[in-house]
Formats: C-alpha cells, structure tokens, sequence
C-alpha cells in the first residue's frame, strides 16, 4: 500500500513538472513570433511610382493657358528691316568698300503653339535687295570669262568708277521659331526668333557712278552713270540664317547666308552677312 501511495505521488509530481516546462516555453516562441513580425530589417513590397503621361502632361500644360485670350494678339504680320552689310571669305579683290547696305520687307503669319503661346510659328513671303559697294572698283558681271573679273583704277592700267556698286533682288520665303514674353500682346514685352529664309534671285546689275580714267580723271563728267545687267556669276538660289532679338515693335536683327553667293569656280567662296534695324508692324 506505501508502495501504491508512492508510485502515485511520484506521477502526480511528473505530470506538474511536466505542464510547468510546457508553459515556460511557450510565451518565448510566441513572443519571438510577433518580434519576427515586427523586425523593420525586413525589407518591404517596392510599389511602381507612378509617372505622369506625355498625354497627361499635355492637357496640363493645356489647361495652363486656357485661360489666355489670344483673339487680339498681333504678331509682326508686316516686317521691314534695314541694314549694313560685309562678305564673310573677300579677298583683297572682293572686299567691299562704301556702305553696302540691305532691304528686307515680308508678310507673316503667326500661329501659337496650343500647348504654350509664348512659342510661335512665323512663315510668309518676303523681298530682299542687297546693295553691296565697290566704290574705287569696277565689277565686269556682263564678262563672258569663267571668273567674276574685279578691276581697280591703277593709273595707266585701267578704267574704274567713283561711286559702284552690285545690287542683288530676291523673292524669300522666311520662316520662324518665335518666342515672346507677353502672350497676348506680344508688341508689348521682350522678344526673340529664330529662323531661316530661301531666297530666288529675282535679278542682279551693276551701277557705277563717275567714270574715272586710267590717268585718274573723269571720263563723262561726274553725273554720268552706267548699268549692266546679268545673272550668270550669281547662285539663282540662297539659304540664309536669322535671328531677331527686340522689344514690343523694334529689333536687331542679324543674318547670315549659308549658301556661297557666287557659282562655282567664278570667284572665291562669299558668305554675304548683314545686321541691322527692324520694326515689325501687326
């Protein structure tokens, strides 16, 4: 009986112990659960960020000026320019001497980018007349040589003019990126383009004034006056660069011809420039 009562203290200690070890270990791996769910040193989802659209920035920018009134806005319809100019590439032969001088007038259309009318479009039809002076000098463009012959007056040598000079007439058509501070009235703010313009060579004379002898005296007298007409030692077509820089109706302008003005093998390579005044009128 003392054996029994022992046997079923020891099972009943046993099974105490054994829930006691039970309960100790459970709340540490429980605890170590939420503490594994918590762990910032778990990286978390990357989400995609999200960009805007070139549509979506579109009708932004759309939305932007959409309540700017352009129904007024004038835009530099007639141009007219008036300016010095040089030879980029003149030997001693070729350089000018006077005031060479140009005339540019066009009508353009204007039309505003939708998305942002501080940028336009200019594109229309000009004229241009380029004076380009050889006073002391004589240009023969009537020659049938294969070069342009430039002559000086050296006495004893050659015939010359006082005053001479090459005017060259051309129909454009010109073309511009504009931008102007003032939307809605651009004439009213800083403005500034870039552009380029064709041009056809409608027709090219020479005019000398005051023929002068080789001994250095006057031929006809000092009102006497010469023309000639011809176009064959003159490219029939030009391209030239530009740029306008102004405010509200007045500018300077700047041009550049890309394109050589004489043919080939009649001369060296001419790149006429010129820089200016203009005033653009809506």
């Amino acid at each position: 009986m003392k054996k029994l009562i022992g046997l079923f203290t020891i099972a009943i200690c046993s099974m105490g112990l054994l829930k006691a070890q039970i309960t100790d270990v459970t709340p540490p791996v429980a605890a170590q659960s939420n503490n594994a769910v918590q762990d910032s040193t778990v990286p978390a989802i990357a989400r995609p960020v999200e960009t805007p659209s070139e549509a979506d920035r579109a009708a932004n920018q759309k939305k932007k000026f959409g309540n700017v009134d352009l129904s007024h806005r004038g835009a530099d319809h007639f141009l007219f320019q008036y300016g010095g100019m040089g030879l980029a590439g003149a030997t001693d032969e070729y350089t000018t001497k006077g005031f060479s001088r140009e005339f540019n007038a066009a009508f353009m259309l204007d039309k505003p980018f939708k998305t942002n009318p501080h940028y336009s479009l200019g594109f229309g039809i000009g004229y241009s007349s380029s004076n380009l002076f050889f006073n002391g000098k004589y240009v023969d463009i009537k020659s049938t040589s294969t070069e342009l012959p430039i002559t000086t007056n050296i006495t004893g040598s050659s015939n010359s003019f006082n005053k001479f000079k090459v005017v060259l007439n051309y129909f454009e058509i010109p073309v511009e990126l504009r931008y102007s501070a003032n939307m809605e009235q651009p004439n009213k703010g800083f403005r500034i383009a870039f552009g380029l313009k064709g041009g056809y060579l409608l027709s090219a004379h020479s005019k000398g004034k005051n023929e002068i002898s080789s001994e250095g005296s006057t031929q006809y007298g000092k009102g006497y006056i010469e023309k000639e007409y011809s176009k064959r030692f003159f490219r029939s077509t030009r391209l030239d660069g530009t740029v306008r820089i102004g405010y509200g109706l007045f500018s300077l302008y700047g041009t550049y011809q890309l394109t050589p003005l004489l043919n080939s093998g009649a001369g060296p390579t001419l790149n006429p420039f010129s820089i200016g005044l203009g005033i653009g009128i809506m």
